[in-house]
């Protein structure tokens, strides 16, 4: 049953509010909440054209590891890279132990697609600005480095519905 509101000052004062309640729920299911981040473990990811997620994988560049979106790079009638971020914990300082680092991609096409995305201890990959490659194997005889320093790599796949 609906009553009605009889004090014209109550519904002036009402009216405003339930409209910016409505218009706001209303965008909470349109993506104003910003975009979906997935974690290393969560490889398959299935997207809506125009959306826009990240990427988020532990990094510690006080030891000198870093990721890179490796080559074949993904599709880009499917996807484009949109930038990234570097967030450290515990310390605002740049170098601060542990972290996160950030990879954001906005779908742009209807497909499928990878990322690959490489895992470099300090000193394992040759930096080539905006990716990597694994370095050179170390010389015969030298013996070869220790499993945890060696770049790894790490797909994600990616459909844009």
């Amino acid at each position: 049953m609906r009553t009605p509101l009889r004090n014209p000052a109550v519904r002036r004062a009402l009216t405003p509010a339930l409209t910016t309640l409505t218009a706001l729920t209303a965008l909470t299911g349109c993506g104003l909440t910003g975009p979906t981040t997935y974690d290393r473990d969560e490889t398959a990811i299935e997207a809506d054209s125009g959306e826009k997620f990240t990427l988020s994988v532990p990094s510690d560049a006080s030891l000198g590891e870093r990721w890179y979106v490796a080559e074949p790079k993904p599709a880009a009638g499917v996807l484009r890279a949109t930038g990234g971020d570097q967030e450290n914990s515990g310390s605002e300082a740049d170098g601060a132990g542990g972290g996160t680092q950030l990879f954001h991609f906005k779908a742009v096409g209807r497909g499928s697609t990878t990322i690959r995305l490489i895992h470099c201890p300090a000193l394992a990959c040759v930096d080539k600005g905006d990716s990597a490659t694994a370095s050179p194997p170390p010389p015969a005889g030298s013996g070869a480095a220790p499993t945890s320093s060696r770049p790894t790599y790490h797909t994600y796949t990616v459909t844009v519905k």
